[in-house]
């Protein structure tokens, strides 16, 4: 064992274990030095940059063009030819109070004065109230004078305001309001049907002075000599709420075209 290795070191190359030992008869491959005249071998040099107006090297290979879209369906992440995009959303209410509720809101006064405040029938004797004709007796309930005086005038009154007033005050601010508020059919409200709610809300309103009409004449039976100021302040008060109704609200910055 001991013979064995010098000879074993021996023939062991620097910085190899003897594992790595060449077989015996067998030399280390060696590089032969360049001959006289010969440059040394040098390294691959970098890849140089491109110049300037020469496109980079790809290193992916070209990506195949999108498919385009079949006629009558929308390109993808934009409109159809022809069309615009549509602007931001509106936001705010609906309405804003407009000069309307100037009309209307007399009107809603000058019917509680007429109503409740001013005489109804003027003789020489003396003047009667609308609330001294209620205390009268009386033989029918169902006839349109006997109605008026004992509570149909009354409801009227009270749904006169029920709808101009905050149709002209602007409180109308989102659909679901203007839905609430002008029953059946329902219509968005926008620019292209604001003159629609304006109809609406006026013929509501003017359905009031057709029944205090109604029942004025009635009421009086032709014999108008005797009435007093209260039936015409009345009738012109609803009148008045029913102009304000017709010109409505301002527009509103929330207000949609269509």
């Amino acid at each position: 064992m001991a013979a064995l290795e010098p000879a074993t070191s021996a023939t062991a190359g620097p910085g190899q274990w003897p594992s790595q030992t060449p077989p015996p008869g067998q030399a280390y491959p060696q590089q032969a030095p360049p001959q006289q005249g010969q440059p040394f071998p040098q390294a691959t040099p970098p890849p140089a940059s491109p110049q300037q107006g020469q496109p980079f090297p790809q290193a992916y290979p070209a990506q195949a063009p999108s498919p385009q879209p079949y006629p009558g369906q929308p390109y993808p992440g934009g409109p159809m030819p022809g069309q615009f995009h549509q602007g931001p959303v509106t936001q705010g209410p609906l309405t804003l109070p407009g000069w309307g509720a100037v009309p209307a809101l007399l009107g809603v006064v000058a019917s509680v004065v007429g109503l409740l405040l001013l005489p109804w029938v003027s003789v020489e004797q003396g003047t009667l109230s609308f609330l001294d004709l209620t205390g009268m007796p009386t033989d029918n309930l169902f006839t349109m004078p006997d109605m008026y005086v004992a509570w149909l005038a009354f409801v009227a009154l009270a749904l006169q305001p029920l709808y101009p007033l905050p149709w002209t005050l602007g409180a109308v601010r989102t659909q679901k309001v203007a839905n609430l508020m002008q029953g059946w059919p329902r219509t968005q409200l926008t620019h292209a049907t604001f003159t629609r709610f304006r109809l609406v809300f006026g013929t509501s309103a003017f359905a009031g002075t057709i029944i205090h009409g109604l029942g004025i004449v009635t009421l009086y039976d032709g014999a108008f000599e005797l009435a007093g100021a209260g039936p015409w302040v009345l009738l012109a008060g609803t009148v008045l709420t029913t102009v304000g109704a017709v010109v409505g609200p301002r527009k509103g910055p929330g207000l949609p075209p269509a």
